[in-house]
């Protein structure tokens, strides 16, 4: 399977719909199930990509076998409430792939967490997690979680968590409907998403102080 560049990967998605512009601490993007010209789109290549900011080894390769090779800094995938785990982010984005409802034209939504350099990498995914845990586990949506570090990948880019929620709610049985809340306009969803991050992070920059 051939690597994808980061670079790529972001021509695959639907960057800042609300037109924010550049946010020191958010970023929102769509995944559309194509591009308009005839171009398909899965949830697992965006997610496969985002685990593989920098190209692995054939040596990494080889000792992955069938699974994917992370060369992210860390992940976690959070299921939502109620569902079993599966062996890992292959198995949870081929099976969504799988389950994508006909005519669906919206996959999934992409956050970006940006985060200070001297924040331990620890707290940025416990706050990743945090935010996934408050305002989208309960709702019956389950996400990837990916931390990307400027020296795992010689970037230029200050460090940050990406969030890949698929849009379909995932249930014990399976998935099932699209979320009400993914029926927002794109802007709308933009705005919905960074409010819910910008509480969430003020939350957690008040807890030492309590």
């Amino acid at each position: 399977m051939d690597w994808m560049s980061p670079a790529k990967a972001m021509d695959m998605v639907f960057d800042d719909p609300a037109r924010i512009g550049p946010d020191a601490n958010f970023g929102f993007a769509l995944l559309w199930s194509g591009d308009g010209k005839g171009h398909a789109h899965r949830t697992a290549d965006l997610a496969r990509a985002k685990l593989q900011p920098r190209k692995p080894t054939a040596t990494e390769i080889t000792a992955a076998d069938a699974e994917w090779v992370i060369t992210a800094a860390d992940h976690r995938l959070v299921q939502a409430n109620g569902v079993a785990d599966v062996s890992g982010p292959k198995a949870f984005f081929e099976s969504y792939d799988a389950a994508v409802l006909p005519g669906q034209n919206l996959l999934a939504v992409i956050q970006t967490l940006r985060f200070s350099p001297s924040l331990p990498r620890h707290a940025m995914m416990h706050a990743a997690y945090m935010h996934v845990a408050l305002c989208l586990q309960p709702k019956a949506l389950s996400s990837l979680i990916v931390q990307h570090m400027p020296s795992d990948i010689r970037s230029s880019r200050g460090p940050h968590v990406h969030i890949i929620t698929p849009v379909l709610t995932h249930h014990l049985s399976g998935y099932s409907a699209v979320h009400p809340m993914f029926e927002d306009g794109p802007a709308d969803m933009h705005r919905a998403f960074a409010a819910d991050w910008q509480r969430v992070r003020a939350a957690l920059a008040r807890l030492p102080a309590e």
